[in-house]
């Protein structure tokens, strides 16, 4: 810290100079200046952190000194002024503009001293949040791709009607897109869930091959953005001209997205099957137009794959045969994936309620049923569930799609539905629970340590949001409340140990604010610590 005297009685600055313990204060250089205008000069060639300034000075005056210090520099600096008497009226506007003090003259150093040490704290108490902030800053500015990628998830997921919060999201993220008319392209990997049995390096080289591609096919549309929606689904977005006719844009879209197929499979030997959404003018409409895209790549794959198909060119084919449940199988897909067995069961009743009001040929509803069990299959897959964890196998849902009769399907499907949700349960909650477990051995272990929830996420390879819901999800608590407990169970082994004294505990806790250690001590007890010590040894210590 540096401290500049400013008084045109140089008896004055260095008397005060002489008998303020500087050294203890934390003050490592005071300099001297015998007017406002050699003080400005010094603090513009050597920023002070606190000025003791007289108001009535020659060349310069303390008053104007301050403003012209508040003009030129953004620095945050702490003002104290010196005044007589008879200068109060000058004192109260130094207090105008921002002086935090004023002290009368003659000078005294006990006062003076206590002053300085006061406001010297509270800027370093600032320094050290502006510091805290600039870090905040700098990790956000290094997150902003994973950032950018979960907002760009978010918005293709879930609908959310307040335009202005997701502009400000959009722009927060520098996404470099204009945010409105979009079209969405889904590019599925074809094969992905045989890709997916292979060793991770040779599963993120492949992700990362069609990424890159894709991503140099973009850059002759113009405007566009690749980004993973799935394990082995890239999505893009991209601007079109609102000016231009629809089926024009379409049949740009088209051979844009046959480019990306043909351009993956000639440079990486991967195919892809590229699903193109109808246009999409804003952004809350974003969420239908993944569903359209991510549609069309469930349609193709029952015919083949490696193609390009728009959303709008399914009309015709879904004329021709039963309507299918979408919006049912959806609803069982999600309640799979969320582990809601018993939800499940009844949802797949609806949606053999939704097929048996449609006209069809029994071929049309085996097919139907197909499709169905393959979304599943698909979903399991997914989630890295092998088939080993499964009951029953995919084989045995196909063959009996294939022979058994429509009361059979509607007896079955439901409960194959509520058999998977179970095992994705128990598979999720298998995974959650060693998190969980390898976080409390790593915060028991390192509990007189300052440790936070970023260095234990990190520490079990997870992000900070993740582990603090999973966390409170599998033990009913908060990550704070649980160290903090910890804390409280250990102060009271030592608390029962009266060589120890109450604000070694505290201190060794991490607690170095010995009233707030006493504050939820007896929040959490109902007493205080001296007070659980006097109950426990049946003396008192007298401390407090």
């Amino acid at each position: 810290m540096k401290v500049l005297l400013v008084d045109d009685k140089a008896s004055v600055v260095q008397g005060i100079r002489k008998h303020i313990p500087w050294e203890t204060l934390g003050v490592s250089q005071v300099e001297i200046a015998l007017d406002g205008k050699e003080a400005l000069l010094r603090y513009a060639s050597d920023p002070a952190d606190l000025i003791v300034t007289d108001i009535k000075m020659p060349n310069m005056n303390g008053i104007e000194l301050m403003e012209h210090i508040r003009a030129r520099f953004e620095r945050a600096v702490r003002f104290v002024v010196l005044s007589g008497y008879e200068e109060f009226d000058y004192a109260k506007k130094a207090l105008a503009l921002g002086a935090s003090n004023y002290v009368l003259k003659p000078v005294d150093i006990k006062e003076m001293t206590g002053i300085i040490d006061k406001l010297l704290g509270e800027l370093r108490k600032e320094q050290e949040r502006d510091a805290q902030r600039v870090k905040f800053q700098q990790t956000i500015r290094r997150s902003l791709p994973a950032l950018r990628q979960q907002y760009l998830n978010e918005m293709i997921r879930f609908r959310d009607e307040r335009q202005v919060r997701l502009r400000d999201k959009w722009d927060f993220a520098e996404i470099p897109l204009k945010p409105s008319n979009f079209a969405l392209l889904a590019a599925a990997i074809d094969r992905f869930d045989e890709i997916s049995h292979k060793p991770v390096e040779e599963v993120e080289l492949s992700r990362f091959i069609v990424e890159n591609i894709v991503g140099d096919c973009l850059s002759s549309w113009g405007t566009g953005i690749a980004f993973y929606a799935e394990w082995g689904l890239l999505a893009m977005l991209v601007n079109y001209d609102p000016a231009d006719p629809a089926k024009e844009v379409k049949e740009q879209l088209l051979k844009f997205a046959d480019w990306c197929r043909t351009s993956v499979e000639k440079h990486s030997g991967l195919t892809v099957t590229i699903g193109i959404s109808s246009l999409c003018p804003e952004l809350r409409e974003l969420p239908g137009a993944y569903r359209e895209a991510c549609e069309a790549i469930e349609h193709v794959y029952f015919f083949g794959n490696n193609q390009v198909v728009h959303v709008e060119d399914l009309i015709p084919f879904r004329m021709k045969r039963t309507g299918y449940p979408a919006l049912q199988e959806q609803e069982l897909l999600t309640l799979v994936r969320r582990g809601q067995a018993e939800s499940a069961q009844e949802a797949g009743a609806s949606f053999f309620r939704a097929l048996e009001g449609e006209e069809g040929k029994p071929a049309d509803f085996r097919f139907s049923c197909i499709q169905l069990v393959t979304a599943l299959n698909r979903l399991l897959h997914d989630l890295g569930m092998a088939e080993g964890e499964r009951s029953p196998l995919p084989e045995a849902w196909f063959e009996l799609c294939n022979r058994a009769k429509l009361s059979e399907l509607k007896e079955h499907i439901p409960l194959w539905f509520h058999q998977a949700a179970l095992q994705v349960k128990q598979f999720v909650q298998a995974g959650s629970k060693s998190i969980v477990g390898e976080a409390k051995t790593f915060i028991e272990q390192n509990l007189l340590h300052p440790i936070g929830l970023s260095a234990v996420a990190d520490y079990v390879g997870v992000s900070p949001n993740y582990f603090s819901g999973l966390f409170k999800r599998e033990t009913g608590i908060s990550f704070v409340e649980y160290v903090t407990d910890l804390k409280l169970a250990q102060a009271k082994d030592w608390l029962e140990d009266a060589a120890i004294p109450i604000y070694e505990i505290a201190e060794r806790l991490g607690y170095h604010d010995r009233k707030y250690f006493r504050e939820i001590f007896k929040k959490k007890n109902g007493i205080t610590p001296s007070e659980y010590r006097e109950q426990r040894l049946g003396t008192s210590t007298g401390e407090e």
